[in-house]
C-alpha cells in the first residue's frame, strides 16, 4: 500500500492545507511530548499540516453518565467510533479500570494515554493515533512519519489507518 498522504478536494487536486492535528497529552508536557509538538511545528511550517493544537487531559477520569460526566468521555466515544469504522481499536491506549476509594467504595475510571494525535481532514475526524488492529499498533510517531514529506519511507508502516492516508 502507498505511504503517501491522500488529501484531495472534489476536483481531485491535492490540497496540503486541510490536515489539522489535535495533540492530546497528560501533564507535565515534557520529553517525547515536546518532541511531537516540535515536529508538528516543523510540519506546519513545511505546509504538511495546516494547523495543530496541543490539549491536556487528566491522567484519568471517572466513568459516569449524566450530570458530572467528564467531557473527555465524549471525546473518547468519538475516537472509538472512528476506530470501529476504520477496523481498529484505541484500547489500549485508553484503559478502563476499577479504582478503590479511601472510604471502601470503588469507581470505574478511564485512564488516558500519555500522548495521542487526532487527525482532522476538512474538519472531519480522519485518524486517531495510537491505534491497533490487534497485530500492529500505529504510534503517534509513525503517523507523523507518514505526514512528514522528509521522513524516511522505510520507517513508515504500510496501511496506517485513516481516511487521509491511502489504504486507510
Amino acid at each position: 500500500m502507498s505511504r503517501e498522504i491522500q488529501r484531495t478536494d472534489d476536483t481531485g487536486s491535492t490540497d496540503a492545507g486541510t490536515l489539522e492535528v489535535e495533540l492530546w497529552t497528560r501533564r507535565p508536557v515534557c520529553g517525547p511530548r515536546t518532541t511531537a509538538i516540535d515536529r508538528l511545528g516543523r510540519l506546519r511550517s513545511a505546509g504538511a499540516v495546516e494547523d495543530f493544537s496541543v490539549e491536556t487531559w487528566p491522567d484519568e477520569v471517572t466513568v459516569r453518565d449524566g450530570e458530572g460526566r467528564h467531557e473527555v468521555l465524549a471525546l473518547v466515544e468519538r475516537f472509538e467510533s472512528w476506530a470501529e469504522t476504520a477496523g481498529v481499536s484505541v484500547r489500549p491506549p485508553f484503559e478502563t479500570r476499577t479504582a478503590s476509594l479511601l472510604v471502601g467504595d470503588s469507581e470505574t475510571v478511564l485512564r488516558t494515554p500519555m500522548l495521542l494525535a487526532a487527525a482532522y481532514d476538512g474538519g472531519d475526524l480522519a485518524g486517531v493515533y495510537p491505534c491497533t488492529d490487534g497485530d500492529h499498533t500505529w504510534t503517534v510517531a509513525q503517523f507523523l512519519d507518514v505526514v512528514d514529506p522528509e521522513a524516511d519511507a522505510a520507517v513508515t508502516p504500510d496501511g496506517v489507518p485513516g481516511s487521509i492516508l491511502e489504504g486507510g
